[in-house]
């Protein structure tokens, strides 16, 4: 290339240059905005990427310890102390252990016995065994006690309860005994008893109150018989 072609083709490039320089500084010239650069991930200690938000301190919540009260000391349960009458009934009671109905008569006689030397709340407990001890046909045993106005009153209360609970031929005659003593504690009652049975009232004529019972009682005897001697053999 001679010299002349050489300055030909500097002042064309030239020429190209400052053309492209003159655009890009013109405002005809677009702009380029770089896109924003994308949030680097937190990394954690194994360089695995780590959630923001549970990468926040956890603050625990308060726990409130509540101590337990210790619990008070139960009351020792009070000792029991057995008076001089309960060992004499419970001495009593173990005398015939037995469970015949020979065994309870002779536990219900040893309890008889042991009645004068006892308190009043000690006969009323001894009473209660015995007429628990009692066949009907053996009440008798205690018709010295049921007769005697000047016995302890609760006494002769627990055998007018237990009468109640027996046998007409067991019961009558007892509560006629009672209006028989003008001072007896169950008499009253008595008279008013025999009064339902009966269906009459006699007020104080022993007599006529003795009539009407054995009556009553014989009818009640000769009805017996009578079903007695139909029922079949």
């Amino acid at each position: 290339m001679n010299s002349r072609s050489v300055a030909i083709f500097a002042v064309v490039v030239a020429a190209v240059v400052g053309i492209t320089m003159w655009f890009l500084g013109s405002d005809n010239a677009a702009h380029y905005t770089p896109p924003p650069e994308a949030p680097k991930p937190a990394k954690g200690a194994g360089n695995e990427p780590v959630n923001v938000d549970s990468a926040k301190p956890v603050v625990p919540e308060k726990v409130v310890v509540t101590e337990p009260k210790p619990e008070e000391p139960k009351p020792a349960p009070a000792p029991i102390v057995l008076t001089e009458d309960d060992r004499k009934i419970d001495e009593a009671l173990r005398l015939y252990p037995g469970n015949s109905d020979q065994d309870h008569l002779n536990t219900a006689q040893a309890l008889i016995n042991l009645l004068p030397s006892l308190t009043k709340d000690g006969q009323v407990e001894a009473s209660q065994h015995i007429v628990n001890l009692l066949p009907d046909e053996q009440w008798s045993k205690v018709n010295h006690i049921w007769r005697n106005p000047a016995f302890n009153e609760d006494v002769i209360e627990v055998l007018t309860t237990d009468l109640f609970n027996r046998d007409d031929k067991v019961k009558l005659p007892a509560l006629l005994d009672a209006i028989r003593i003008p001072n007896h504690h169950a008499r009253e009652e008595a008279k008013t008893t025999l009064q339902v049975f009966l269906d009459e009232d006699y007020g104080d004529d022993v007599g006529k109150w003795d009539a009407a019972m054995k009556a009553y009682l014989k009818k009640i005897d000769d009805e017996e018989k009578e079903a007695n001697a139909a029922a079949p053999k």
